[in-house]
């Protein structure tokens, strides 16, 4: 069976459905809600699957507003109707698996049976056998600048079916301010954190053979190097290697720094042996070793 056939198989959409009704979420711009969508929801799986066979489906423009962020300034998260909502999460369904396979270990957003904690264990380890000199380095501005160009084609690469490719288009163009955008992609699309990882695991992959370490959360990263000489020689290669990928450093939220003079990653603050962080409104300093159970409820500033 081909993929799009997987995608669109009464069983993988309604898995699909069912998981975007759990999750809840707005109505997006067409104003139909997770409640109304359930009342005729077998009919509207035949009808969108249809769709995408003759050639009819077409995205709706997304539904944006802003949330504050923390440290200032606005987060753009964007609703996708529930139409979209469930095409895109039955087509990451079947497709998921295939690149994941091709992903390095140091990279642990949005994927199957990693996440925080599992980074954070890795900081401690990579802190814990010397390289505690670290490059912590901030994307400027990184989903509104992903190039839409570099995602087709490195979805391409392992998905080689033409609808599937053409609903990729599709989804990438729903997205843009005017008709000649070839960059950004949506904070609130189903597709859009493999987009992200699609992406940024070409950065994963340059600064692995270089033989530095890296730990990477979606666009959020560090690299770790056991001298200070090795960080400055990683953000000059880095700075050229996320310009190759039409990306920059954001210069004010990225230093050179070391584990005594202390970081934060995701929320949780590394100093000497120590790191730190708030939970359920209460601040939990740990002094050594990884403690994953700690982790079991916290949420990082705009994962969740």
């Amino acid at each position: 069976m081909n993929l799009i056939k997987q995608v669109l198989s009464h069983d993988n959409m309604r898995a699909a459905w069912e998981e975007v009704a759990q999750k809840k979420g707005a109505a997006g711009v067409d104003g139909v809600t997770i409640k109304r969508w359930r009342r005729n929801w077998e009919e509207n799986l035949y009808t969108l699957a249809g769709s995408v066979w003759a050639n009819t489906y077409k995205p709706a423009s997304y539904r944006t507003f802003k949330l504050p962020k923390k440290s200032g300034g606005y987060r753009t998260i964007s609703v996708l109707t529930v139409n979209d909502r469930v095409l895109q999460r039955a087509v990451l369904r079947i497709v998921d698996d295939f690149f994941d396979m091709g992903f390095f270990n140091c990279s642990y957003g949005y994927r199957q049976g990693r996440g925080l904690r599992d980074a954070i264990a890795h900081i401690i380890a990579l802190r814990d056998s010397g390289y505690r000199n670290v490059l912590d380095a901030d994307i400027d501005d990184c989903f509104n600048n992903l190039d839409h160009n570099l995602i087709k084609h490195y979805f391409r690469q392992t998905v080689s079916d033409p609808i599937l490719n053409r609903l990729v288009g599709q989804w990438l163009r729903a997205g843009v301010k005017s008709p000649g955008d070839t960059r950004g992609i949506c904070m609130g699309g189903v597709i859009s954190p493999l987009f992200c990882n699609l992406v940024l695991h070409q950065l994963d992959r340059a600064v692995s053979l270089m033989g530095w370490r890296i730990v990477r959360y979606a666009d959020d990263f560090c690299i770790f190097c056991e001298t200070a000489k090795e960080t400055q020689q990683a953000f000059t290669a880095i700075e050229d290697i996320l310009a190759k990928l039409g990306l920059h450093f954001e210069p004010n939220k990225t230093r050179l720094t070391d584990f005594e003079e202390g970081f934060s990653f995701l929320g949780v603050t590394f100093l000497g042996d120590e790191y730190s962080f708030d939970s359920n409104m209460k601040h939990i300093i740990i002094k050594g070793p990884f403690d994953g159970s700690l982790f079991e409820n916290y949420i990082p500033e705009g994962y969740d």
